[in-house]
Protein backbone atom coordinates (compact mmCIF):
# COMPACT_ATOMS: atom_id res chain seq x y z
CA UNK A 1 0.00 0.00 0.00
CA UNK A 2 1.08 3.59 -0.48
CA UNK A 3 1.17 6.68 1.70
CA UNK A 4 0.67 10.00 -0.07
CA UNK A 5 2.67 12.97 1.16
CA UNK A 6 3.90 16.44 0.33
CA UNK A 7 7.48 16.94 -0.81
CA UNK A 8 9.94 19.65 -1.73
CA UNK A 9 13.42 19.81 -3.26
CA UNK A 10 15.92 21.99 -1.41
CA UNK A 11 19.41 22.98 -2.53
CA UNK A 12 22.22 22.68 -0.01
CA UNK A 13 24.17 25.75 1.06
CA UNK A 14 27.80 26.18 2.09
CA UNK A 15 26.71 27.13 5.64
CA UNK A 16 24.93 23.75 6.04
CA UNK A 17 28.29 21.95 6.40
CA UNK A 18 30.88 21.76 9.15
CA UNK A 19 34.66 21.25 9.16
CA UNK A 20 34.17 17.47 8.79
CA UNK A 21 32.49 18.06 5.44
CA UNK A 22 29.02 16.82 6.39
CA UNK A 23 25.79 18.62 7.23
CA UNK A 24 25.55 20.02 10.74
CA UNK A 25 22.80 18.79 13.07
CA UNK A 26 21.32 22.29 13.26
CA UNK A 27 21.05 22.44 9.46
CA UNK A 28 18.84 19.34 9.45
CA UNK A 29 16.45 21.12 11.82
CA UNK A 30 16.57 24.39 9.89
CA UNK A 31 15.84 22.68 6.54
CA UNK A 32 12.95 20.72 8.07
CA UNK A 33 11.55 23.97 9.48
CA UNK A 34 11.80 25.69 6.08
CA UNK A 35 9.98 22.76 4.46
CA UNK A 36 7.23 22.88 7.12
CA UNK A 37 6.70 26.59 6.53
CA UNK A 38 6.35 25.98 2.76
CA UNK A 39 3.95 23.08 3.36
CA UNK A 40 1.77 24.91 5.91
CA UNK A 41 1.87 28.02 3.74
CA UNK A 42 -0.51 26.22 1.37
CA UNK A 43 -3.23 26.52 4.04
CA UNK A 44 -2.47 30.16 4.87
CA UNK A 45 -2.47 31.57 1.35
CA UNK A 46 1.27 32.10 1.42
CA UNK A 47 1.24 33.90 4.79
CA UNK A 48 3.70 32.66 7.39
CA UNK A 49 2.01 29.87 9.34
CA UNK A 50 1.61 30.31 13.09
CA UNK A 51 2.68 27.24 15.05
CA UNK A 52 5.25 26.13 17.61
CA UNK A 53 7.19 22.88 17.75
CA UNK A 54 6.14 21.07 20.95
CA UNK A 55 8.36 18.02 20.44
CA UNK A 56 10.83 16.87 17.81
CA UNK A 57 12.76 13.65 17.40
CA UNK A 58 15.44 13.45 14.72
CA UNK A 59 17.15 10.22 13.71
CA UNK A 60 20.26 10.27 11.53
CA UNK A 61 20.60 7.34 9.12
CA UNK A 62 23.49 8.45 6.92
CA UNK A 63 25.55 11.63 6.69
CA UNK A 64 24.69 14.27 4.10
CA UNK A 65 27.61 15.49 2.01
CA UNK A 66 27.59 18.41 -0.46
CA UNK A 67 27.31 15.93 -3.36
CA UNK A 68 24.02 14.62 -1.90
CA UNK A 69 22.15 17.80 -2.84
CA UNK A 70 19.64 18.89 -3.65
CA UNK A 71 17.80 17.06 -0.90
CA UNK A 72 14.17 15.96 -1.01
CA UNK A 73 12.10 16.45 2.13
CA UNK A 74 8.76 14.65 2.50
CA UNK A 75 6.06 15.47 5.04
CA UNK A 76 3.01 13.45 6.12
CA UNK A 77 0.69 14.61 8.90
CA UNK A 78 -1.88 13.29 11.35
CA UNK A 79 -4.15 15.58 13.34
CA UNK A 80 -3.96 14.63 17.03
CA UNK A 81 -6.39 17.22 18.40
CA UNK A 82 -7.91 20.53 17.26
CA UNK A 83 -4.65 22.23 18.37
CA UNK A 84 -1.95 19.62 17.73
CA UNK A 85 -0.68 17.78 14.65
CA UNK A 86 2.01 15.09 14.32
CA UNK A 87 4.28 15.37 11.27
CA UNK A 88 6.53 12.62 9.96
CA UNK A 89 9.37 13.95 7.84
CA UNK A 90 12.07 12.25 5.80
CA UNK A 91 15.18 13.63 4.14
CA UNK A 92 16.48 11.94 1.00
CA UNK A 93 19.65 12.72 -0.94
CA UNK A 94 19.74 13.29 -4.70
CA UNK A 95 20.62 9.61 -5.23
CA UNK A 96 17.50 8.48 -3.36
CA UNK A 97 19.16 7.41 -0.10
CA UNK A 98 17.27 8.05 3.14
CA UNK A 99 19.49 10.26 5.30
CA UNK A 100 17.26 11.21 8.23
CA UNK A 101 13.77 10.83 9.66
CA UNK A 102 11.98 13.22 11.96
CA UNK A 103 8.79 13.16 13.96
CA UNK A 104 7.47 16.40 15.39
CA UNK A 105 4.34 17.60 17.13
CA UNK A 106 3.23 21.08 16.13
CA UNK A 107 0.79 23.24 18.08
CA UNK A 108 -1.22 26.00 16.39
CA UNK A 109 -0.21 29.33 17.91
CA UNK A 110 -2.06 32.59 18.47
CA UNK A 111 0.65 35.22 18.12
CA UNK A 112 -1.40 38.04 19.66
CA UNK A 113 -2.57 36.09 22.73
CA UNK A 114 0.68 34.09 23.11
CA UNK A 115 -1.09 30.75 23.53
CA UNK A 116 -2.29 27.70 21.67
CA UNK A 117 -5.25 28.04 19.31
CA UNK A 118 -7.31 25.64 17.21
CA UNK A 119 -6.11 24.95 13.67
CA UNK A 120 -8.12 26.72 10.98
CA UNK A 121 -10.40 24.82 8.63
CA UNK A 122 -7.86 25.24 5.80
CA UNK A 123 -5.05 23.89 8.00
CA UNK A 124 -7.18 20.93 9.09
CA UNK A 125 -8.00 20.16 5.46
CA UNK A 126 -4.28 20.01 4.68
CA UNK A 127 -3.81 17.52 7.55
CA UNK A 128 -6.88 15.47 6.62
CA UNK A 129 -5.55 14.85 3.10
CA UNK A 130 -2.31 13.56 4.59
CA UNK A 131 -4.07 11.67 7.42
CA UNK A 132 -6.52 9.94 5.05
CA UNK A 133 -3.64 8.76 2.89
CA UNK A 134 -1.76 7.53 5.96
CA UNK A 135 -4.79 5.69 7.34
CA UNK A 136 -5.37 3.98 3.99
CA UNK A 137 -1.80 2.81 3.72
CA UNK A 138 1.29 1.41 5.40
CA UNK A 139 4.26 1.16 3.10
CA UNK A 140 6.12 2.94 0.37
CA UNK A 141 5.63 6.65 -0.23
CA UNK A 142 4.37 8.44 -3.30
CA UNK A 143 4.12 12.14 -3.90
CA UNK A 144 0.95 14.04 -2.96
CA UNK A 145 2.23 17.44 -4.05
CA UNK A 146 5.44 19.28 -4.75
CA UNK A 147 6.80 22.69 -4.07
CA UNK A 148 10.04 24.43 -4.85
CA UNK A 149 12.51 24.83 -2.02
CA UNK A 150 14.79 27.65 -1.12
Amino acid sequence: MTQQQWETLTPLRFRDFDYLGHMTATSYLALLEEARVDWLGQATGGELPEYVVATQQLEFHREILPADGPIRITIAARLLSPRRVCVSERIFGSRGHLHATSRAELVAWDRARRRARAFTEAEQLLFEVSDAAEAASEGQATTHGTAGGS
